[in-house]
């Protein structure tokens, strides 16, 4: 993502946000070098404290959100379709235009057992796209030394899991020697004008399992990636393997240690899914990668 685009995004999500919201964001982020490009998320709770995060340093509001100004937000980012939205806002999001993804907190309503919708949404929490990846060439050497077989990248929430993956999709889908890249991408969070110029596919909306299929059996693909592989997923996964293509995947943990203690991740690992594990982690403004070999 390029300055100016990120410019336009950033922007539209500020055009989202009430007002008085808005204006706060705008006046700090006039005191940083690069403005409103600096900001990497916007947390909004209803009658509760609202931050906005910079690259190493959150922010307090003083500004509220009010229960009246969270749902007129929560029509305009359905574009006034609530329901058109509904499967996604019972899994807890809303996926804007330019890869931002809205996560939603609220009270889940169900009826014989099965999940029907969301109301009284109190919590936002806008993530804004880096469109930057500081280890980008470590890290594709990292995968290329591994031979291009299934590699999982672990860290906990907000570390940059998301934006690895954009990049090696890119890295790899480009080039003299590129290889076919589909990314299944259940949240919406991949630009396929990120990717113009290479040779990188996007199932965009498709949940994982659906996806992968789909990739397999129309794409032929060199390699398939997913965001946050998860419970229920891993069958999926394994006839994918059993196909001769390689998953790069990613999911929320802190060490090697945790995700072995995953029942839905140990078995992909110890079945071969995944050769290569990377873990990333981020201290004192540097980016640090850790790499187990399976």
């Amino acid at each position: 993502m390029n300055v100016s685009h990120k410019k336009r995004v950033i922007e539209r999500v500020l055009s989202l946000l009430p007002s008085g919201i808005s204006s706060e964001i705008m006046g700090l982020s006039r005191s940083r070098a690069q403005g409103t490009l600096e900001i990497r998320e916007i947390r909004l709770r209803c009658n509760s404290k609202c931050t906005v995060a910079y690259k190493n340093e959150i922010l307090a509001l003083q500004s509220r959100l009010s229960p009246l100004e969270a749902q007129d937000m929560l029509e305009r980012l359905s574009e006034g379709s609530l329901y058109a939205h509904r499967d996604n806002i019972i899994n807890g999001y809303i996926p804007l235009c330019d890869g931002v993804r809205v996560g939603l907190c609220g009270r889940l309503g169900y009826e014989g057992g099965r999940a029907i919708g969301v109301s009284d949404v109190s919590s936002f929490v806008f993530r804004i796209p880096s469109g930057e990846c500081e280890f980008s060439s470590e890290l594709l050497s990292i995968y290329s030394e591994g031979g291009f077989s299934g590699m999982l990248i672990y860290s906990p929430p907000g570390v940059g899991k998301t934006t690895a993956l954009r990049s090696l999709a890119l890295s790899l889908g480009s080039g003299r020697y590129s290889r076919r890249v589909c990314v299944v991408d259940q949240r919406c969070e991949f630009l396929p004008s990120d990717y113009e110029n290479a040779e990188v596919d996007i199932l965009s909306g498709y949940k994982k399992r659906d996806g992968i299929e789909i990739a397999v059996r129309t794409m032929s693909p060199s390699v398939v990636m997913i965001d946050e592989v998860g419970p229920g997923e891993a069958e999926s996964l394994c006839d994918v393997v059993r196909c001769g293509v390689p998953i790069v995947a990613t999911a929320h943990a802190r060490s090697v240690e945790e995700l072995y203690s995953r029942g839905d991740l140990s078995p992909l690992i110890r079945s071969g899914v995944f050769n290569i594990l990377v873990g990333i982690s981020h201290a004192d403004g540097r980016y640090r990668l850790t790499v187990d070999r399976v």
